[in-house]
């Protein structure tokens, strides 16, 4: 059974910043977003950046109203989350998945409720251990982030991968 990556918005917009969505397509998982993730304003990819990923696994989850009220509901108790946070949520749990995100807040809840969690640097070390992109392209993203105030990843955890990224052949 193939794994299940929930993605989150600040994920999708930091892969696509750092010129990764295609290779995220490549990793061995099968790619969720949630509905009103996906047509949320937050995410401006154009249909040819939506096209490629449909086309390369990335599967639209739609909620049921249970599931909605279940996000609902999380988002009552966690008011530090956004709607589109507990919609993310209750999608991984329901497909059993991986939660993708660089939301401290969410990594927390989605801890508590026995969810594995990982964000954008995991996926460069998934890049790399399966060599599903080449070894610049992830030193560029890298070094995009390094030097991009929009984007709130671990300095010190960037510097460590490019650092170990220029030790490769």
């Amino acid at each position: 059974m193939t794994c299940v990556i929930v993605n989150d918005a600040s994920c999708l917009i930091d892969l696509r910043k750092g010129g990764l969505l295609e290779a995220l397509c490549r990793l061995p998982y099968r790619l969720v977003i949630p509905l009103p993730v996906r047509e949320s304003e937050v995410l401006h990819f154009s249909g040819q950046e939506w096209q490629y990923l449909d086309r390369h696994g990335m599967t639209t989850y739609d909620l049921t109203p249970a599931e909605v009220e279940q996000a609902l509901a999380l988002k009552d108790d966690h008011c530090g989350l956004s709607a589109n946070d507990c919609l993310c949520l209750v999608t991984a749990l329901a497909n059993r998945g991986i939660l993708l995100t660089g939301d401290a807040q969410l990594r927390k809840v989605a801890n508590r409720q026995g969810l594995r969690v990982h964000g954008v640097l995991w996926v460069v070390d998934e890049l790399a251990v399966t060599d599903a992109c080449p070894t610049s392209q992830l030193m560029d993203a890298l070094k995009c982030w390094q030097s991009d105030n929009t984007v709130f990843l671990p300095r010190q955890e960037i510097a460590k991968r490019l650092r170990s990224l220029e030790k490769l052949p």
